[in-house]
């Protein structure tokens, strides 16, 4: 059968879309549980009140908090008080200030303080709409020139729906639900790229869509994510779609790009200087005791302008105990984080084994997903009390804990190989000439995967240099959704390639 046989017509394609939607938004909600109960979430650990402020809602919980009660705190009442002055936006808050609007239709009815209830439910839900509808526009593309494109999209989507490890930050109140969403529609847009051709212009306009969208509303949702924006602003610049000349078929990806940076620029600029305006404390400590000093060990405290009492105070993040039991914490740390964090830079400048020991082991607390220190358990209305549940804070406060998860894992050196492998194979794609290479959708897989892998170096390398280790395993969790999917991608590929040797006369 000639390759134009196998193409599906457009009605087919669009049959294809809708059903793959479905599946992925229907998958979605029975694996977190969101019709029935308890649904699948994760709980607050005092970041929450940044998103649900800026919807004016207030937990509907005992104590009025949702922050390390032991459970996941699902139900609120609007008319809550607004975010403070300054606090920074978030692609996150549009989302969920959509939810809050088109709530009261499936509310049980007004309070008679004119306030209504709110579920997290209903904030999964729009997001699994999202992501469905984000793999039926997916889907139309990748089948544009045969029906087995459609399984490229596998890789990306498979991991939503079997383990709860990264989509139960859906039902939550953290801006992780829109640097997922963001990161999803990123990645089919390349798996979309990997399947055309620049031919296939209609399709390649709806992987640029998903490459801009995803980019814009990963970026924004909260500085630590812009990795995912900058890779998909070079995936567009890269693209060709349509026939003629160069410049024609750059054209739409040129645009695209310029549009996306336009829109995230001001932003991310804005939580940039948001997150300095009121954590630059707490992270330049976590930076220094958690992560420098632990690798480094007490000679780092002389270039740091530090006591050389404070090395034994390394791997204690700040929440422990404020810095109060350091010795000279006050004019060491408290009174010039900003010179104490360019002095730390300039340490790891000097001695990069520091730094790749830090990068490596940010690298490697991605095999760590599940955080297994945030509820999943979600609680219903009311119920739930005002005393803080004993979640151990040594568990996160504490760096010993985390490092002996770390060397418990059964191979704690794979996602630094995996790393390595996606980065070399991609590199070997433009290095090897084209006579060489097995199919075009092998290949166009592989610099998927090499696109994945540059994605969570560029969150491991900012968390680590941000907050050092403090709650590593949750700042790099993005990162490691990231490379489960690269993963995914070079099998993809690889069998690609063994099926395109086996159509070879």
């Amino acid at each position: 059968m000639t390759e134009e046989g196998r193409r599906l017509g457009v009605p087919a394609r669009v049959a294809v879309a809708v059903l793959v939607a479905l599946v992925v938004t229907a998958g979605l909600v029975a694996s977190l549980r969101l019709v029935g109960g308890p649904a699948v979430g994760a709980g607050d650990n005092s970041d929450g009140g940044r998103l649900f402020c800026a919807a004016e809602l207030t937990p509907d919980a005992s104590g009025g908090r949702s922050n390390w009660r032991g459970v996941v705190v699902t139900e609120f009442d609007t008319g809550g008080e607004p975010c403070p002055p300054g606090a920074a936006g978030s692609s996150a808050t549009v989302v969920l200030q959509v939810a809050v609007a088109l709530a009261p239709a499936l509310d049980d009815g007004d309070r008679t303080d004119g306030t209504t209830r709110f579920s997290l439910r209903w904030l999964a839900a729009l997001y699994a709409l999202l992501l469905g509808a984000g793999a039926g526009v997916a889907a139309f593309a990748a089948t544009a020139r045969s029906p087995v494109g459609v399984a490229a999209l596998v890789p990306v989507l498979l991991p939503l729906v079997a383990v709860p490890w990264w989509s139960r930050f859906l039902v939550s109140t953290y801006a992780e639900s829109a640097g997922l969403l963001g990161t999803v529609w990123v990645g089919l847009g390349l798996v979309t790229l990997a399947v055309t051709r620049s031919g296939d212009r209609g399709a390649r306009w709806c992987a640029l869509a998903l490459l801009a969208a995803g980019g814009l509303v990963a970026a924004t949702a909260k500085p630590a994510f812009l990795a995912v924006g900058l890779v998909a602003v070079a995936a567009c610049l890269l693209t060709a779609a349509g026939t003629g000349p160069a410049a024609r078929r750059r054209a739409p990806g040129l645009l695209a790009a310029v549009a996306t940076v336009a829109l995230a620029a001001a932003p991310v600029a804005s939580s940039v200087r948001a997150q300095d305006e009121f954590y630059l404390l707490n992270n330049v400590h976590d930076l220094v005791f958690t992560a420098v000093l632990v690798e480094a060990g007490p000679s780092a405290t002389a270039p740091l302008g530090l006591r050389p009492e404070a090395a034994a105070h390394a791997g204690e993040g700040y929440y422990w105990d404020t810095g109060r039991a350091v010795p000279g914490y006050t004019e060491t740390v408290a009174e010039r984080p900003e010179q104490l964090r360019e002095a730390t830079y300039r340490y790891l400048a000097s001695d990069p084994r520091v730094l790749a020991a830090m990068v490596h082991r940010g690298v490697t607390a991605t095999a760590r997903p599940q955080l297994p220190y945030l509820p999943s358990v979600a609680g219903g209305p009311g119920t739930v009390t005002s005393d803080p549940a004993d979640l151990g804070a040594d568990r996160w406060l504490l760096m010993g804990a985390l490092f002996a998860d770390l060397d418990a894992l059964p191979a704690p050196w794979l996602p630094s190989a995996l790393v390595v492998v996606a980065l070399a194979a991609g590199a070997a794609t433009v290095v090897v000439p084209r006579a060489g290479r097995s199919s075009s959708a092998a290949v166009g897989l592989v610099r998927c995967a090499a696109a994945l892998a540059v994605v969570a170096l560029g969150i491991v390398v900012p968390a680590v240099l941000g907050d050092g280790y403090y709650e590593l395993t949750k700042h790099v969790w993005l990162a490691s959704y990231a490379l489960v999917v690269a993963a995914g991608a070079l099998v993809a590929a690889a069998l690609c390639a063994v099926a395109a040797v086996a159509r070879r006369p």
